[in-house]
């Protein structure tokens, strides 16, 4: 199965999701007019940064990545129109987008194929459509990965229940009260002043435990990446995971997953 359609040309690389890619041969019979087109809406974002800058978190660590809002009413070969562009100026210490791209890809096919239909409907993978890479020294962002721009949601970080009780019996996690009273997270608890916090880590590590025994591996899920949309009076949530590949920065969530891997059971 072909999960990628690449396209190389002038010192630029294109990977598509085969359904973008579809789309767009209907509407650009020359792939050069694409990429114009990509380069003058990203050159408009990078220009006015602040304008277009949805990421509520600070680059403390001066990464050079930036979420940026994009409205596509030029190119439409998307399934959305309302866009988030993560954009990199490809600093050595940034991930790479096309490593996420590629990541998420693969992550969205082990979801429909791992996971039952019920698990399905509570959790996904945010869809990537394209990652725009260039190797000119005239480009501002060395890497752009297009995605749908997410709406209404929050990260589980906010969320003071975490996560609710449909998700919770359907993937056999314990809530944040049950978490509370296990002996072997009292030192956790005892450790971390934020109180809250901790157990929506440790909640968080039962998740990432239970998809690694179907065989789904996401090391570096935390309480940041699970955006959780709340439906019909909170009566059903939505969970979708973005940014999905291994980061070692603070907090170092592989290294917090792994070590408490087995105090979850």
């Amino acid at each position: 199965m072909t999960f990628v359609n690449t396209w190389k040309g002038d010192r630029i690389t294109l990977d598509f999701r085969p359904e973008v890619y579809r789309e767009l041969q209907n509407k650009y019979r020359d792939m050069n007019l694409l990429v114009s087109d990509l380069i003058l809406s990203q050159e408009k974002l990078s220009k006015n940064i602040d304008l277009y800058n949805i990421n509520p978190y600070k680059d403390v660590v001066d990464k050079g990545v930036y979420i940026l809002s994009e409205n596509d009413e030029k190119l439409e070969i998307f399934p959305e129109r309302q866009l988030a562009l993560k954009c990199s100026r490809g600093q050595i210490w940034a991930e790479n987008l096309r490593k996420q791209f590629y990541r998420s890809t693969q992550l969205a096919y082990d979801f429909a194929t791992k996971l039952s239909d019920r698990e399905r409907h509570l959790l996904e993978v945010c869809p990537v459509y394209l990652h725009f890479q260039s190797h000119r020294s005239s480009e501002f962002f060395k890497q752009v990965l297009w995605m749908p721009r997410l709406e209404g949601y929050i990260d589980l970080g906010q969320e003071r229940e975490g996560l609710n009780a449909e998700f919770c019996q359907v993937f056999k996690i314990p809530s944040v009260e049950e978490i509370s009273s296990k002996s072997q997270f009292k030192l956790h608890l005892l450790l971390d002043r934020d109180r809250q916090r901790q157990l929506l880590k440790i909640q968080t590590v039962y998740l990432f435990k239970r998809l690694h025994q179907k065989g789904i591996n996401i090391c570096s899920l935390n309480q940041k990446n699970i955006l959780v949309s709340r439906i019909s009076n909170n009566s059903y949530a939505k969970y979708i995971l973005i940014d999905l590949t291994t980061d070692w920065f603070p907090p170092i969530s592989p290294l917090y997953n792994a070590l408490n891997y087995l105090l979850c059971n």
